[in-house]
């Protein structure tokens, strides 16, 4: 009918226009802080909440009505509301009816029938009793449809006041939370519903938030109007409370203390009963602090407008205890008794070995993976299907469930137990069929016959040429950072590869040479050669060792409360049972028991392991012992094997290498401030657009020089200046050792090495008659870039001896100069090539321009 669509269409825009009030895209914007807010603030330091308000800032659509719940049995129709009525039996009937302004709906056949005023629960009785007068042997069904709107009116201290068409099923609540709620300065505990001259019902929304109770949350009728007054009473609650906020109190003068905490949701677990602080307004014109106590007595004083009640927090303090941290077991607090000693907390030296330290025990003796298939196990399909067990997609991110694949050139994926992309590859690979991005998993390609396990090398470590470059550029460096970390005990477990996983040794520039002993181990150290086994076994501390020498006592003074500190040996304490050492404890000491790592120690009292690799009659890792030195421990490893060649040898400290770096750093550093002033003098200087862009140009290497000696890392090398024929114990100098210290001593090389601005960079055989020129000869001489003035000459013991000097001090030729196996000739490129040909343009320039000048004066004069 068409009054009934224009009807249904009126609605719909109403409850499209309630649902976009209800349901914000933004949050509601903070409210300006109330004076008591900010006298609260002023009190205690932060600002506290007005309790409630910030329930109306995000209003959720689950408190919005929806027109298809189901409506309940005591709804009463009418002017406005769809009823859907179906009929069947001796009449048919389906059909939409909307109750007219007058209450009543049209049927067909029966005519018209007043329903307004009716429940809904009575609704199906009432229509078949109105039909029956008509009909006979027929039943109906009823529902209701779209549901009529109702105009009510907000008022007071809402947040937004106003005339608000809403559905009929809403009730006092719906309306708050369409509105926007009460501000500030409204009440959340005296809301009224007003039905023309009449108070309906006060609602409390204290009782809705706390307690959950909604029995008087009424439905609105059309014309209702909500008033929300001023807010009444307000007292703050801060401390240890469960909800600290600022509070309205529902009536001023029987609201106590309790009530109050009450509101608040009670004390934490953690709140004193000893002292609460009531800070109050006194008559208007002053504020006065009050200490009232948390028994029955305290929680009877009734709260006052503006009070502030501030409860405090149990101090830190443990009652008749002492604390026992540091290099302990089980480090924690202990009940105090009277008469309690150092040995009752430490009974034993068992008690002062941590946990870590077994732990990381433990970790050794557990399988490792050694050995790899070639590749994934497949399905009856040829689909990869398990990895050692793990189905795929099972393993998760964690690496230590997928494949090492690090030893087989031909596989690429994760090293076992290292970090997501790790690998022994770098970035300077150019192959690229080895640089492809990695799972984790195997990638199976077609291996070369030569490797494979018929050839025995499908199991051995063949690294890409970038990687022997690389390591062969780390020199001692690589294995010698390996073998001095700290507090780390490194077994097969760790890291098979043997290598660190970040692969941050692969980055050292080309200027780090290896030395002749070094690349003389060959597999024995990190850059191992082609073909060998990679190293995957070490010996360290798993933990710093205890300073026996040395514990502490901190104590509190009763009397001033100063702290002071009670020093006594832990090894007589403990291991002599000395009982001058076991001092008596008091409630609230300290005790701190320091490992070797916390406090530098001497180094006669400090845990020192010493790298023997090479010839060596036995080669490993041993404990020095007190006031060994080098001498006596090469000595007690049963001396040199008879092919060792102490001239070549290579002895690194790893206190030596930070000074070294440091150095290094500073030095560069002042390069690169050198760098900067001459880049702004030249740039002051420039008189043309050649002049600034070789300036530019200069800059630019520069900065790719400084750049580069940047990544230049010291390897902590200690020059023994041994004798070329140097071959007995008592040769090496008596030189104490330190932890870390690692002595190389390799067999007597046949080579020597000719490198730099040569024809043919080259390895060739020693022969002792053969001289330095002989050498370079043999490599084809020095090419045009070379700069033969500055050649000079590595040894195998590490000094150098450079053509400036030598020719001068001996008085011979340097190409004359005797050579020794392992040595290496460098010739370096002549980087000043090409400035005196500059020179001899810039003082052309300057004569044609000064003759051009003279002859322009003779033409003026």
């Amino acid at each position: 009918m068409p009054g009934q669509q224009d009807t249904q269409t009126t609605t719909q825009n109403n409850n499209r226009n309630l649902q976009q009030n209800q349901n914000p895209q933004t949050p509601l914007p903070l409210d300006s802080p109330t004076e008591f807010q900010l006298l609260v603030a002023n009190s205690i330091g932060k600002m506290l909440p007005i309790y409630g308000v910030n329930l109306f800032r995000n209003l959720p659509s689950t408190f919005a009505p929806v027109n298809m719940v189901p409506v309940t049995p005591d709804y009463v129709v009418g002017p406005g509301d769809e009823l859907l009525i179906q009929m069947w039996g001796q009449v048919t009937l389906n059909g939409r009816f909307l109750v007219d302004r007058s209450g009543s709906i049209f049927v067909p056949q029966v005519g018209s029938i007043h329903v307004a005023g009716v429940k809904f629960e009575q609704m199906h009785d009432f229509l078949k009793s109105q039909v029956s007068r008509v009909f006979r042997n027929f039943d109906l069904n009823v529902n209701l449809g779209q549901l009529r709107s109702i105009q009510v009116f907000v008022v007071g201290q809402a947040r937004r006041p106003g005339s608000y068409t809403i559905s009929s099923l809403s009730t006092l609540t719906n309306a708050l939370f369409a509105t926007g709620g009460p501000t500030p300065q409204g009440s959340l505990r005296h809301i009224q519903l007003k039905r023309g001259d009449k108070v309906v019902v006060d609602f409390d929304l204290y009782d809705l938030l706390q307690r959950g109770d909604k029995s008087k949350d009424e439905k609105l009728l059309p014309g209702d109007v909500i008033y929300i007054p001023p807010v009444g009473p307000q007292v703050a609650v801060t401390g240890s409370v469960n909800h600290p906020a600022i509070y309205e109190l529902k009536s001023l003068g029987d609201t106590t203390v309790g009530d109050v905490l009450e509101l608040a949701a009670g004390l934490t677990n953690v709140a004193s009963g000893q002292r609460v602080r009531l800070e109050r307004v006194d008559e208007r014109s002053r504020r006065s602090m009050l200490e009232i106590s948390l028994d029955s007595q305290g929680r009877a004083i009734v709260m006052q407008n503006g009070d502030l009640l501030e409860l405090n927090a149990v101090v830190s303090q443990y009652k008749d205890a002492v604390t026992l941290r540091g290099n302990v077991a089980n480090p924690g607090r202990y009940t105090w008794k009277p008469g309690m000693r150092v040995r009752d907390l430490l009974p034993d030296k068992d008690a002062l070995i941590t946990r870590d330290y077994w732990l990381k025990r433990s970790q050794l003796g557990q399988p490792t993976l050694t050995y790899i298939p070639t590749c994934l196990p497949l399905t009856p399909y040829g689909i990869p299907n398990l990895r050692y067990g793990i189905p795929v997609g099972e393993e998760g991110t964690n690496p230590n469930w997928r494949y090492s694949s690090t030893r087989n050139p031909n596989l690429i994926g994760l090293a076992f137990g290292g970090e997501e992309g790790s690998s022994y590859r770098t970035t300077g690979d150019t192959d690229s069929d080895t640089d492809a991005p990695t799972d984790g998993g195997l990638d199976c390609i077609k291996i070369p016959a030569s490797q494979t396990a018929l050839s025995g090398s499908n199991d051995r470590y063949t690294p890409s040429a970038a990687a022997n470059a690389a390591n062969a550029a780390d020199g001692t460096n690589g294995s010698n950072s390996t073998n001095n970390n700290q507090n780390a005990y490194s077994g097969s477990n760790s890291n098979p590869s043997g290598f660190p996983q970040n692969g941050s040794q692969f980055n050292t520039p080309p200027s780090n040479r290896v030395s002749a002993a070094s690349a003389s181990l060959g597999s024995t150290v990190a850059n191992a050669s082609s073909g060998e086994f990679r190293p995957r076994n070490n010996v360290k501390l798993s933990e710093p060792d205890i300073d026996w020498s040395y514990a502490v006592i901190e104590r509190q003074s009763k009397a001033n409360l100063t702290t002071s500190l009670l020093p006594f040996n832990l090894g007589k304490a403990v291991l002599e049972e000395d009982a001058s050492q076991n001092l008596e404890l008091l409630p609230e000491d300290v005790v701190t028991i320091f490992s070797k790592a916390d406090i530098r120690v001497p180094q006669a009292q400090q845990t020192r392991f010493v790298r023997l690799e090479g010839e060596f009659a036995s080669s490993g890792v041993y404990s020095v012992l007190p006031g060994e030195t080098l001498r006596q421990l090469v000595e007690r490893a049963g001396g040199f094997t008879s092919e060792a060649y102490l001239y070549g040898s290579e002895f690194t400290r790893e206190s030596t290498r930070r000074v070294q770096q440091q150095r290094l750093n500073q030095y560069v550093d002042e390069i690169a401030l050198q760098v900067s002033t001459n880049a702004t003098n030249n740039a002051g200087r420039a008189i043309s657009a050649s002049d600034t862009a070789a300036a530019a140009a200069t800059q630019a290497q520069n900065q790719n020089i400084i750049a580069s000696l940047r990544q230049a890392r010291a390897t902590g090398r200690i020059v023994l200046d041994l004798k070329p024929d140097s071959r007995d114990l008592s040769q090496i100098p008596d030189l104490p050792l330190e932890d870390g210290d690692r002595f190389i001593v390799p067999r007597v090389p046949s080579t020597i090495s000719v490198d730099g601005a040569v024809y043919n960079q080259n390895s060739f055989v020693f022969e002792p008659q053969r001289r330095l020129g002989g050498y370079i000869r043999l490599a084809g001489g020095s090419n045009r870039d070379a700069d033969k003035s500055r050649a000079y000459v590595i040894r195998a013991s590490g000094s150098v001896i450079s053509k400036q000097y030598s020719s001068s001090l001996r008085g011979n030729n340097f190409d004359s100069l005797h050579l020794y196996p392992g040595d290496t000739v460098v010739v370096p490129l002549n980087l000043t090539k090409g400035n005196t040909i500059r020179l001899i343009v810039d003082i052309a320039q300057i004569v044609g321009q000064f003759g051009i000048a003279i002859a322009a004066a003779n033409v003026v004069f």
